[in-house]
């Protein structure tokens, strides 16, 4: 076994566990869904490739190529569909001619891959890597139809880089970067080489980690995938019954009365997220919150479950995909005053505003604690504005 068909397995393995562990992470959530089947269609590709070139045969050899053709097929489809709602353009998707224009194609380069010598001649070759075949005389075909995705892929990147929120922008920068070189790498060595007659290993299958991992690592960076997760319910009634879609706060001290209407709404079913001031298994003893996704509110980057209180973007990302993850979910926020100390009054207030209109649109309630003597008359009187209050 040479060092290829390593190159090729390990490509394979590591795009598989990528796909699994995010489908795993939230299963429901399409944007998942996509970069696990982009991710996947990675691992069908590099497997494949493993099992030409290990193959003893050139029948064997054919049929590992042969397998592997939906993955490279319709990897790039997959992406585009991935980014297309990354960028949150399902518009582009309203009707049947967007799905047309990402998948019929790939349905017919598949079919003529696997029944003609168009796409691919159906010539097995033994090289010093394994086996291997050569684009046909319509190869171009293909590359060119990838290149457009390619491009359409990178368009939408541009517009977030231009137009998105500041956490947007941070996360598509690595996404652009890995994107790039993979698309370039992989083009040149599987694509462009062998057209010309340049007999080289192909690199694109193990060029795809770049690719998938980028991306990987950008949207799990960010928070992205916090698994709304229920506590146990209890029988007796609600303690307070909140309204879907209203801003509720306290005026406390010790946030010991908001925690309590907290606790209260998610053990009765409802999905909960809490962003504290306080370390995440000090919450978790004292209240006994089990299960609910907690978020430590700090300026230490210790792990997972902490943001700190000047990204508010990445704050606010966390809530919209949580929200979008869960039905009529409650969020506390019980660390309102670091992030006005931190971010100023001004954009702490135009970001209450904004959490109030995320939360009314989507019929999510939220919860503040307040601690009076941190606030002047003025901000305390601009939140009764905004809010209203638990007595």
């Amino acid at each position: 076994m040479n060092i290829w068909t390593l190159y090729s397995f390990f490509a394979g393995l590591i795009n598989f566990i990528l796909g699994v562990y995010v489908c795993r992470r939230n299963p429901g959530k399409t944007l998942n869904r996509f970069f696990a089947l982009t991710a996947f269609s990675f691992a069908l590709w590099g497997i494949s490739e493993f099992g030409q070139r290990i193959s003893d045969t050139p029948e064997a050899a054919f049929g590992w190529i042969m397998a592997g053709g939906p993955g490279w097929c319709f990897m790039m489809s997959f992406y585009l569909h991935f980014a297309i709602i990354f960028a949150r353009k399902e518009n582009y998707l309203k009707n049947i001619f967007g799905y047309l224009f990402l998948y019929l194609p790939p349905i017919l380069f598949l079919y003529f891959f696997w029944t003609t010598n168009l796409i691919y001649k159906h010539e097995i070759i033994k090289m010093y890597y394994g086996y291997t075949c050569f684009p046909g005389k319509f190869a171009w075909a293909y590359s060119s139809y990838y290149t457009i995705l390619y491009f359409f892929a990178i368009s939408l990147f541009i517009y977030i880089l231009r137009k998105g929120t500041s956490i947007e922008k941070r996360q598509v920068k690595p996404i652009l970067w890995g994107y790039t070189i993979a698309w370039l790498i992989g083009t040149i060595s599987n694509v462009i080489f062998p057209l010309y007659g340049i007999l080289l290993p192909e690199l694109g299958t193990g060029i795809t980690i770049v690719w998938a991992g980028s991306t990987f690592y950008s949207i799990f960076r960010h928070k992205l995938f916090i698994t709304p997760t229920k506590e146990r319910e209890i029988t007796a009634s609600l303690m307070f019954n909140l309204e879907k879609g209203n801003a509720y706060f306290t005026k406390e001290e010790n946030s010991a009365k908001a925690y309590k209407i907290f606790i209260d709404q998610i053990s009765h079913g409802i999905p909960g997220l809490c962003f504290s001031k306080f370390q995440v298994e000090k919450i978790r003893e004292k209240y006994k919150i089990l299960y609910t996704p907690i978020i430590w509110i700090t300026f230490k980057d210790n792990d997972n479950s902490t943001i700190s209180p000047k990204d508010i973007d990445i704050i606010t990302s966390t809530i919209l995909d949580f929200i979008e993850k869960t039905n009529n979910p409650i969020i506390f926020i019980d660390c309102f005053y670091e992030i006005r100390a931190i971010n100023g009054r001004d954009r702490a207030m135009i970001w209450l505003d904004t959490l109030k209109n995320i939360c009314r649109e989507k019929e999510a309630i939220l919860l503040f604690s307040i601690s009076s003597p941190m606030f002047t008359r003025e901000c305390l009187t601009k939140i009764e504005q905004a809010m209203q209050e638990i007595r």
